[in-house]
């Protein structure tokens, strides 16, 4: 068998390389290889679109360039425009701050001249009140005022203040602290006897008016009987609002009355609950002071008088519109003194010792007893009765100033012993001690709340500017209400005595006046007119001055 398998003799070459390429695969392409055409075609394509880019680069560039120029020439124009228009304004706003300064220096010369004329005026009349007393002879009524205060107003206050702090350190450690339901006991009792008391005793006797409320009207409204008939005929609608607005005072007193009694059983009642018996002992300590002062202070009045008119002209009271005016000066003269009365007393107790109402602490903070008890506690009632006459010298003058100046009178020294119009006790006194009540009462809570809230850090000075402020607020806020109703009792008891034991005219310093009641043949009708300032008449004056309570003392009330 042979092998039909004819094997090459050697290895022969599929291609022939030539210049162009192999022969297999044809010639080579004339144009570069696929990645140079590539890479010229990505050049073509990036060179475009840089000439694109730098063509719109200058074609933004361009309008950037026309739009800048527009804006420029548009600020340009807008900024001159406004330029114009801001000088213009300006100039305006210029001539009109000249116009509106020019009226308004002529309007501030204007007011500068009338301000001073009224300044001047007001200091007129300031100096012509001043000098009262020289102007009208007065100096000597001055001098009664102020010995009628020191026995009427010095010796109540001197005695209720020695009552207050000896009663005050008795019933602390022997009542309150070991007894205290007991003392809360007397508290309500004390204060249900002072309510029923307004109920029962003070408002039927201001009901026992012979001309139903009409002398009481007059009274109260500082009226004189040809004023008051003038009114009932011409304006009743008028006299039936004063007629309503006495009846709703004699009833606020009242009720200011219950209010004080609310709030000193409340906090008689806190006391015992926060275990401060001290507080129960001072609510309780206070009352029964403002009751001896009220019995003694009245009492006085009654017995003995100091000034009298001068001419003996019949007088009806202070007027509606002066009572105001009291009521200031009594406010103010009220905080001056406490505030004085607070300073003289530290001044004058030992190094460190403190006051704060009936308890006097001795400089380790300890509560005074015994002999150095009673030396504190008299040298503390002797400047807070100094003080509180003081206020009431200067209201029974600004009272009696202004009654009789309305009479066409004035006002002179003539001591006296009436010894009559006891009755005063029975509705004048009540009414005091709602005054007195109600005024201790509402600042001795707020001082309360104070010390609640600030945890006691007060300084003296402002503590003691902030009671005396809470105390003058209370009476002067009140003081026209309760001044007024003195007057409508004082002028009702007169009436009733008159219908009863015949025509009695009562001067201002209320004593008898035979001339007046020698004209007088109506004693009901024209009721006697000594309506006296309560300070210096025993008549139960319209004023009856005296604060019942002295100015709060050293934070207190």
């Amino acid at each position: 068998m042979t092998d039909s398998i004819q094997r090459a003799p050697a290895l022969q070459q599929m291609t022939v390389q030539n210049s162009r390429g192999d022969i297999e695969s044809g010639p080579l392409p004339t144009g570069p290889a696929r990645a140079a055409r590539a890479s010229h075609a990505a050049g073509q394509f990036f060179s475009g679109l840089a000439e694109g880019a730098r063509k719109g680069l200058q074609t933004t560039s361009g309008g950037l360039q026309t739009v800048g120029n527009a804006a420029w020439g548009g600020l340009k124009t807008g900024g001159s425009y406004a330029a114009d228009k801001m000088t213009v304004a300006g100039k305006a706003g210029w001539q009109g701050t000249k116009y509106v300064g020019n009226q308004s220096w002529k309007g501030a010369k204007i007011a500068g001249k009338a301000g001073w004329n009224e300044t001047k005026h007001s200091a007129v009349t300031l100096g012509k009140f001043a000098s009262a007393p020289l102007q009208n002879k007065a100096w000597g009524a001055l001098g009664g005022h102020a010995l009628q205060q020191m026995v009427t107003c010095g010796l109540p206050t001197l005695m209720r203040e020695e009552v207050f702090i000896e009663a005050y350190n008795m019933m602390l450690p022997h009542l309150a602290e070991k007894h205290p339901a007991a003392a809360v006991g007397l508290q309500v009792a004390v204060s249900l006897a002072n309510i029923a008391a307004h109920h029962h005793i003070r408002e039927p006797r201001l009901a026992r008016d012979p001309q139903n409320n009409a002398v009481a009207v007059r009274g109260q409204f500082g009226l004189s009987p040809g004023q008051a008939d003038v009114i009932q005929r011409d304006k009743p609608q008028e006299w039936q609002n004063m007629t309503d607005k006495h009846q709703q005072d004699s009833q606020r007193v009242t009720g200011q009355q219950v209010a004080a009694e609310l709030m000193n059983i409340g906090m008689s009642a806190a006391g015992v609950l926060t275990g401060n018996p001290g507080l129960t002992t001072r609510v309780l300590s206070t009352q029964l002071r403002n009751v001896l002062y009220a019995a003694s202070r009245e009492s006085l009045q009654a017995t003995g008088s100091m000034v009298a008119s001068r001419d003996g002209k019949p007088s009806h009271g202070v007027s509606d519109g002066d009572m105001r005016t009291n009521g200031a000066w009594y406010t103010l003269n009220t905080l001056a003194m406490g505030m004085l009365q607070d300073g003289l007393i530290q001044k004058a107790l030992p190094q460190g010792y403190t006051v704060s109402g009936p308890e006097i602490r001795d400089a380790a903070g300890q509560r005074l007893s015994g002999k150095e008890l009673h030396a504190m506690a008299a040298l503390v009632s002797g400047i807070r009765a100094a003080c509180n006459t003081v206020i009431e010298t200067g209201d029974a003058f600004l009272g009696k100033h202004y009654d009789a100046k309305r009479a066409g009178d004035s006002q002179k020294f003539s001591p006296s012993l009436p010894m009559k119009d006891y009755g005063r006790l029975l509705d004048h006194s009540i009414a005091r001690l709602s005054w007195n009540n109600f005024a201790n009462a509402s600042t001795l809570a707020a001082q309360q709340v104070l010390n609640a809230a600030t945890k006691g850090s007060l300084s003296p000075q402002l503590s003691s500017l902030l009671n005396n402020g809470g105390t003058a607020a209370a009476f002067g806020l009140t003081y026209k209400m309760v001044n007024q109703i003195y007057q409508a009792h004082s002028k009702v008891r007169a009436a009733v005595a008159a219908a009863t034991s015949g025509p009695v005219n009562i001067t201002a310093a209320g004593q008898p006046n035979p001339a007046a009641d020698s004209r007088s043949q109506q004693a009901i009708a024209a009721p006697p007119s000594g309506q006296q300032t309560a300070a210096i008449q025993p008549s139960g004056s319209p004023q009856s001055t005296g604060n019942s309570g002295e100015p709060s003392t050293s934070g207190t009330a």
